[in-house]
């Protein structure tokens, strides 16, 4: 027969239990707490002091940047790093702030106009009235940090020229940064940063090579 409302009394050592119990479950949740890390948030960053590849008193050329294309494996929040040659690791520490594809192509965008001293460099789609001189598409093959320190950068590209949609290059290239520590996460997105630059330099270069055909 059960009696509502009755009270359960426990010995003095039941009590003890229970106390060291409590206490043990706390300490684990606290301790579960203090060990999960701090997720920091990154963006990758424009090249700085830029001098432009450009003469000063060139005309000045129009490129749309049609897309930058990321392999799947990339396309998540997390920064990604590679433990193997067919392994990849999610940094619980660190994640882009936004979307990688829409920050490489701002970034490309913003770098390019600044090595080609031109405010006419925009990423599609650009309804705008002036026809490109040259449309770019850029394919990023591999971007991460390996198991070296070192961030590599594998990507080709295809200008194409705005008048009559011919494919004028269509070259490929892989960079390395320089080795940086296993959790450096600044270091690593500044290295991420440092080498997608040296690619919107080659690209300017390209884009100057082949401009003084369409003036």
């Amino acid at each position: 027969m059960i009696f509502s409302g009755a009270v359960v009394k426990l010995s003095v050592g039941a009590r003890n239990t229970l106390s060291r119990s409590l206490l043990a479950l706390a300490l684990l949740a606290l301790t579960a707490c203090s060990s999960t890390p701090t997720t920091h948030f990154y963006v990758l960053s424009g090249m700085s002091h830029v001098q432009s590849a450009s003469p000063q008193n060139a005309k000045q050329v129009s490129v749309v940047i049609r897309e930058v294309r990321l392999p799947q494996y990339l396309e998540r929040p997390q920064i990604i790093t590679r433990g193997g040659d067919n392994r990849i690791q999610l940094a619980d520490d660190a994640q882009w702030a936004g979307n990688l594809q829409q920050d490489m192509t701002r970034v490309l965008t913003e770098n390019l106009g600044q090595l080609l001293n031109s405010e006419l460099v925009f990423s599609a789609p650009h309804n705008g009235p002036i026809k490109p001189d040259f449309r770019v598409d850029v394919e990023i093959l591999r971007f991460e940090q390996g198991v070296d320190g070192r961030v590599t950068l594998s990507a080709r590209w295809w200008l194409i020229r705005g008048g009559d949609n011919a494919l004028v290059e269509a070259p490929s290239i892989t960079l390395n940064g320089s080795a940086i520590g296993e959790r450096s996460r600044d270091a690593l997105v500044a290295s991420m940063s440092k080498l997608y630059g040296e690619l919107a330099q080659l690209i300017a270069h390209s884009i100057n090579k082949n401009s003084v055909a369409v003036k």
